[in-house]
Parts: C-alpha cells; sequence; structure tokens
C-alpha cells in the first residue's frame, strides 16, 4: 500500500508540474495562421501609399490575381498587393514575461519582387526623394522586432531592437514560401516585462511586389514559477525511491 501511495504521489507531481509548464508555453501570437483574416494583427500604410497587407486564398494574388503560390499552412495568407507604389506594415504586439528561459520565433515569407532586383535605402519611406528633388528607389521587404514607442514605419537604431529579415542584391526575386525559425531568447531576456512589437514591413515604388506571410509563431517559456519546480523535484524523487529490501 504504501509503494502505491508512492508511485501515485509521483504520477500526481509529474502531472501537475508537466500541466503548469505546458499552459505557460502557450504562443504568444494571435491568428499566425491568418485563418481568422487579419484577426489580432494590425495595418498601417504610409500616407498617399496604394494597397495594403490583405488577406489571400488559392493561387492568386489578392488584387491583381499574380499567379502566386497557395498559402503552405491552411487556407489564408497575409500578402501585399497594389497598383501602384506604397509602403506597408504588418504588426502584432506581445508582452514579454518576467522571466524568459527560451524563445522561438517561426514564420513563412513569399516574394515576387516585379523589379527583379532590390533598392534597400535605410528608410521605409516610399514617396522619399533625395536632394535633386529625384525619388529614392525603393524595393524591400524586411522583418524586425521594434520598440511600441516610435512610428510603426521606422528603421531608426533606437527602434529596431532586432532584424530577422532584410532583403539585399543577392535575395531571389521570386522566391516560395520559405520557412524561418529564430532564436529569440537573448532579446526577450533583455526586454522582460515589456511590450515588443513584431513588424513586417514592405516598400515599393518601382514595380509590383506581393509579400506573403504565414505560420507566425512565437513560443516563449518563461522561467517556471518556484511552486511548480519544487512539485517536480518531489515528483523526481518519489519516483526514484524505492522500497527497503
Amino acid at each position: 500500500m504504501k509503494i502505491t501511495s508512492i508511485r501515485n504521489t509521483a504520477r500526481l507531481v509529474a502531472a501537475a508540474a508537466i500541466g503548469a509548464t505546458t499552459q505557460a508555453n502557450a504562443q504568444s501570437i494571435t491568428n499566425g495562421g491568418f485563418e481568422s483574416g487579419m484577426t489580432g494583427w494590425h495595418l498601417a500604410d504610409q500616407l498617399g501609399s496604394d494597397g495594403t497587407f490583405l488577406s489571400q486564398s488559392g493561387a492568386a494574388s489578392p488584387l491583381n490575381a499574380f499567379t502566386v503560390p497557395t498559402p503552405p499552412e491552411g487556407t489564408h495568407a497575409a500578402m501585399t498587393d497594389s497598383a501602384a507604389g506604397g509602403s506597408h506594415a504588418l504588426y502584432q504586439d506581445f508582452t514579454v514575461p518576467a522571466g524568459v528561459t527560451g524563445a522561438t520565433l517561426r514564420f513563412s515569407l513569399f516574394l515576387n519582387n516585379g523589379a527583379e532586383t532590390y533598392f534597400n535605402p535605410t528608410t521605409l519611406d516610399w514617396a522619399g526623394t533625395n536632394t535633386n528633388g529625384t525619388l529614392n528607389l525603393n524595393q524591400q521587404a524586411r522583418v524586425d522586432v521594434i520598440t511600441t514607442a516610435g512610428d510603426v514605419f521606422s528603421v531608426a537604431a533606437a527602434d529596431i531592437l532586432m532584424n530577422l529579415f532584410a532583403t539585399t542584391s543577392s535575395t531571389p526575386a521570386v522566391m516560395g514560401y520559405t520557412p524561418f525559425e529564430l532564436d529569440l531568447t537573448a532579446l526577450l531576456q533583455a526586454h522582460a516585462g515589456e511590450t515588443l512589437r513584431l513588424r513586417f514591413a514592405e516598400v515599393d515604388n518601382v514595380n509590383f511586389f506581393n509579400l506573403g506571410v504565414d505560420n507566425v509563431s512565437l513560443t516563449i517559456v518563461p522561467t517556471p514559477p518556484a511552486g511548480v519546480a519544487a512539485l517536480a523535484l518531489l515528483g523526481g524523487l518519489a519516483r526514484r525511491r524505492r522500497p527497503a529490501r
């Protein structure tokens, strides 16, 4: 009877610890698969821009019906589309727990750049001009974790906490949905208790540009509460106990 009691205690303690940990490791991004449209996300379009991020399904872009790959997960993705130039941002804020032991961000990107190359000035201003009054060529996409204090289109060093992706001269003009997985542990540990912003941005003033986004998830593993850690330890001790022979 005593042995059975010890074993039952071990099972109950282990189950409680696992349950608490699983609950704590819930996703920090809402509607990352865009199956509920843009619910949970915010859209921003720079003044004067044409187009925006839109819900996309099937094998055609939302406005121009360009041929695009179907969403890699489920039936919907988010995608920019327009008839003229613009700057577009898709973002969601999340709160970092007081203690973080691990954090992994995942997302998938699709690129369809009609300009066939990228122009990456250090600005997300689609209508910016140089000193001669000539339009600065700007055709790029980027993904960042930024502060919530600055402008949503800011690329200032004070606002960019971590750049996760940015087009360069070597980035393919057309890139099928490509999965990314990034470790954000150190970043979130440095910003414990703060609210941060995950931003997907696209600028085009040379030719059309579709940026597709899907499969967005952020898994944060918080530091276990002292009670959970104690339960786990107790469970381990109970499992190791053996009756005297």
